[in-house]
C-alpha cells in the first residue's frame, strides 16, 4: 500500500515539475522550410515565442462547452454570410466586365469598321454582317447591363 501511494506521489511530483518547466514555447522554420517547435530557441535560426498564443486546455479557465458551441455556430454563420457576399460581389464584377466589354464592342461597330486578323490582314465585312453583329451586341448589353 505504501509503495502504491509512494508511486502516485512520485508520479504527481514528476508531472508538476514537468508543468513548471513548460514555460516558453518557440516556433521556427529551418532552411528546408520545415516548421519546428521546442522549449528552447535554436542558435542557428530565428525563433518566435508562441506561448501567449496558446489557449488553456483542461483547466478552469477554459470556456464552457455550451459557450464554445454557440460561438462556433456564430462563426459558421458569419463565414457563410461572408462567402455569400463575396460570391455576389464576384458575380457583380463579372457582369460589370461583360457589360463594359459589350458596350465597347458595340461602340466600335457603330462607326466605320475594319477588322484585322492575326496576320495583320483586313477582314472584309458587309454592312449586313456589321448590323447583325451590332444587334447581337445590343442584346448582350441589354442582358449584361440590365
Amino acid at each position: 500500500m505504501k509503495s502504491v501511494f509512494g508511486g502516485i506521489l512520485l508520479g504527481g511530483l514528476l508531472l508538476s515539475s514537468a508543468a513548471a518547466c513548460a514555460g516558453d514555447l518557440y516556433r521556427w522554420v529551418d532552411e528546408d522550410g520545415k516548421v519546428h517547435f521546442g522549449d528552447r530557441p535554436p542558435m542557428e535560426a530565428e525563433a518566435e515565442n508562441i506561448e501567449g498564443e496558446l489557449r488553456p486546455v483542461n483547466t478552469a479557465d477554459a470556456p464552457a462547452p455550451q459557450q464554445t458551441a454557440s460561438r462556433q455556430q456564430h462563426n459558421v454563420d458569419q463565414e457563410y454570410e461572408n462567402r455569400q457576399r463575396q460570391r455576389e460581389l464576384r458575380q457583380k464584377q463579372q457582369m460589370t466586365r461583360a457589360c463594359n466589354s459589350a458596350r465597347r464592342q458595340l461602340r466600335m461597330l457603330q462607326g466605320r469598321v475594319a477588322f484585322i486578323d492575326a496576320n495583320g490582314k483586313e477582314i472584309k465585312m458587309t454592312e449586313r454582317e456589321r448590323q447583325q453583329q451590332a444587334e447581337r451586341l445590343r442584346r448582350e448589353v441589354a442582358r449584361a447591363c440590365g
